[in-house]
């Protein structure tokens, strides 16, 4: 049986809807050199289609000058370095990559009987577009596209995420936020981490399957954060993704899985 921390679903799902998914409680624009540190917990499942689940600890942190900035979302990079304003909006921009993990954590045999999934990089770029000021003065709506190519030798395909957010603060020192999120994959990533093919039939008894490229997934999550000081904050998210397309469909998910996935964050954030 293949264990490890379930990290690699959890970050990938923090790191666009959770611990850091909204502007922290009480924060007001900064100018020079910021940023932030954050550590926590989850309770996510171990991969994609997976209906075990696992508690994992999670980090994160942001160094920012005025508005360029370099992020890390526990295995997930991004950077700001083309921000621009005008007519009321915002627009974030820059390069992005990840490293994509193979399964951890498996405890059903006919899927630890599949050939390891080798670890693989991904890199990209986003784009985000937010304007503020809908409803309050300090709400937040913005829609953001991120693309991810499978790199070097392991290649895994690509995938394209992209949906709204909207955040507020309904209470002082209170924020509030949701997020919804759509991920397209090709036919190389449904195919790496859903299909079977004859020789990991042969291994786990499994029907042959050819994934093909579609939506792989939505979700959709809440993150609520609390100001305790100016420099500190707690935050908790709580959310579900459902597989689609191909990739629900796949004996991974179907048989030996699930195709809807739950999660949990929760965790403090110093800001300076």
């Amino acid at each position: 049986m293949r264990f490890g921390l379930a990290l690699p679903l959890a970050a990938s799902l923090l790191g666009s809807t959770g611990l850091l998914g909204v502007r922290m409680a009480g924060a007001e624009e900064a100018t020079g050199f910021h940023g932030y540190l954050a550590v926590g917990g989850a309770f996510a499942p171990g991969y994609e289609g997976s209906r075990d689940y696992h508690a994992v600890p999670f980090a994160a942190g942001r160094l920012s000058y005025d508005s360029y900035y370099f992020e890390a979302l526990g295995p997930k990079l991004r950077a700001n370095v083309l921000p621009s304003f005008g007519a009321g909006f915002a627009i974030e921009a820059g390069p992005s990559a990840a490293y994509r993990f193979k399964r951890t954590n498996v405890k059903d045999a006919r899927i630890d009987a599949l050939r390891e999934i080798d670890n693989s990089l991904a890199a990209g770029g986003f784009v985000k577009v937010a304007t503020r000021g809908i409803l309050q003065k300090s709400d937040e709506l913005s829609f953001e596209v991120e693309a991810l190519i499978g790199v070097g030798e392991h290649k895994s395909g690509t995938t394209v995420s992209f949906g709204p957010s909207y955040s507020f603060s309904p209470l002082d020192r209170t924020r509030f936020g949701f997020k919804a999120l759509a991920t397209y994959a090709d036919d190389q990533y449904n195919q790496t981490y859903f299909g079977i093919d004859a020789d990991n039939a042969r291994r786990s008894g499994f029907a042959t399957y050819d994934a093909k490229a579609g939506i792989k997934d939505v979700s959709f999550s809440t993150t609520l954060s609390y100001a305790l000081t100016k420099q500190w904050a707690v935050t908790g998210t709580v959310g579900v993704k459902r597989l689609m397309g191909d990739a629900a469909d796949s004996p991974i998910v179907k048989d030996a899985g699930s195709p809807t996935q739950g999660f949990f964050s929760t965790g403090v954030v110093y800001r300076f």
